[in-house]
């Protein structure tokens, strides 16, 4: 009787003897090109439109000098040319009313911007009084502002009372006055010195103690210097805005108390929640970027360096406070194209300077995060895994591994299996390994391009002598039936072809 190895030769002999068989010659699929991107168009008028010399912008009012009474309406004008690749703002005491048509305050029902640029402030009050509503085009570096003064007396009634000749002044205890100084409110770029002090009439003459936000002044700042009844702060930073208090301690159960509110005017600073940002064709896809400044920063979004607009059903540009100083930005595709796939930059500028970050928005897969590693059932080797996300079926990927010291990389490509909606699992047996330490890494591929390299995975790779001495045996005897099987078909090919 043959023995078992024979007879599978056998079986190889007969089953491949249909490979030695000339075969068909079959014509390659036929592919229609893909459609071309009407963008083209528009990137060519850009180019013509770049050619012409641009005319510059220019504010055609005057500022004025404005006085009503209280529950008027109010006009102020500011009519403005040349500015399609600019944008325009209303600004009230550094903060922004419009900019071009995107509210930035609560009562946009009753202070609007009209189609041609008018602020109009409908039941005008007291406190909308200001000498500083600017308008400005917001041209980099230098801004073209125009300044407005509105004046909003209250509305008279019919007795107005009559202050009394024989009224007394104010009167304050006996414990004397506290004074602040420079004055109550106190505003200062960053980076600059500001001094601050509290003055006293009370005698005998009491210890000034100072408190930020209701904590002691302590030396805990080293940009913050205590010389008795004044304060001096060194290098301003955003940290240092606040209440400064100062106490005069004099032994009494209530103390004097007066107040100085410092606010730091500083330059935009942009975070971004993703530098990348995964997604996919037909999905909902979103970009955001906080932005910390103050005075508030106007922001535009870029893409690909050319500025985007609020497009209705397409692309939605949102702009709200989120705490603080903080806005949040972002722009929302609704159905996202091959197209929206690059580069999409957020802005942020301010009158004392501006910032900018980049996020990319692809449809690559995203990179893949470790979710651990396991023995194999029968305890002979360790099984490597990921997790990641993807719109788009997962093409290949590509395991990176090495004994930790090496320099050269072992590649091999792990079995690519279907995910269940956007996400897939990776996992990876790893055999025959000499003991030591490994590292490995991960990349996946779709129809978009590869993923970023996953964060190295440390394993320790352990493979009994004995049973590798055994395993390499048995991989000669393999080796060498194979070799057999191989060469006969190569003869078995040869009389075929006769």
């Amino acid at each position: 009787m043959p023995s078992m190895r024979i007879l599978g030769l056998l079986v190889i002999l007969l089953a491949v003897q249909g490979l030695c068989k000339p075969s068909k010659s079959a014509e390659d699929p036929e592919y229609e090109d893909d459609t071309p991107i009407d963008e083209e168009d528009e990137d060519d008028e850009d180019d013509e439109s770049d050619s012409t010399a641009e005319a510059p912008p220019q504010i055609l009012s005057h500022g004025l000098s404005i006085r009503e009474q209280a529950g008027n309406t109010v006009k102020l004008p500011c009519q403005v040319i040349h500015t399609e690749n600019y944008a325009v703002a209303w600004m009230k005491d550094d903060k922004y009313l419009y900019v071009e048509g995107e509210p930035h305050i609560e009562d946009f029902k009753r202070i609007v911007r009209l189609p041609n640029n008018t602020l109009v402030i409908k039941n005008a009050s007291v406190e909308d009084s200001s000498n500083d509503y600017k308008c400005s085009i917001l041209r980099n570096p230098d801004p073209i502002v125009l300044t407005h003064r509105l004046l909003i007396d209250p509305k008279r009634t019919h007795q107005q009372p009559i202050a009394s000749s024989t009224s007394s002044p104010p009167q304050h205890s006996h414990k004397g006055i506290l004074r602040v100084i420079p004055s109550r409110r106190v505003e200062v770029n960053e980076s600059y010195s500001v001094m601050l002090g509290c003055e006293t009439d009370i005698q005998p003459t009491p210890e000034i103690k100072w408190f930020i936000e209701n904590k002691k002044v302590n030396n805990y700042d080293p940009n913050i210097i205590l010389e008795d009844k004044y304060i001096t702060i060194k290098n301003v930073n955003e940290s240092h805005s606040g209440v400064y208090q100062c106490l005069a301690e004099d032994g009494s159960k209530m103390p004097a108390v007066e107040a100085i509110t410092v606010v730091v005017r500083y330059k935009p600073k942009i975070e971004v929640e993703k530098n990348i940002i995964n997604s996919g064709e037909g999905m909902e896809s979103e970009i955001t970027c906080i932005v910390n400044a103050y005075p508030e920063a106007t922001v535009q979004w870029y893409k690909d360096e050319k500025k985007l607009v609020h497009k209705k059903g397409s692309i939605m540009i949102r702009h709200g406070v989120t705490k603080g100083n903080k806005t949040k930005h972002q722009v929302k595709i609704l159905q996202t194209s091959r197209h929206d796939f690059g580069e999409y930059r957020c802005q942020a500028q301010n009158i004392l300077g501006l910032d900018s970050k980049s996020i990319i928005l692809t449809g690559a897969p995203s990179k893949a995060m470790i979710s651990g590693t396991e023995v194999t059932s029968d305890d002979m080797g360790i099984i490597l895994k990921w997790h990641l996300e993807s719109y788009s079926p997962i093409n290949e990927y590509k395991l990176q591994y090495r004994r930790i010291g090496d320099e050269k990389w072992n590649v091999i490509e792990p079995e690519v299996k279907d995910g269940k909606g956007n996400q897939f699992v990776v996992e990876h047996p790893m055999r025959e390994l000499q003991p030591g330490s490994y590292e490995a890494i991960l990349t996946a591929r779709n129809t978009f391009g590869w993923s970023p390299m996953s964060e190295k995975l440390s394993f320790t790779g352990e493979y009994p002598p004995d049973l590798a001495l055994k395993e390499r045996n048995s991989a000669t005897v393999r080796s060498s039936g194979t070799l057999l099987a191989l060469i006969l078909v190569v003869l078995s090919c040869a009389f075929t072809s006769l």
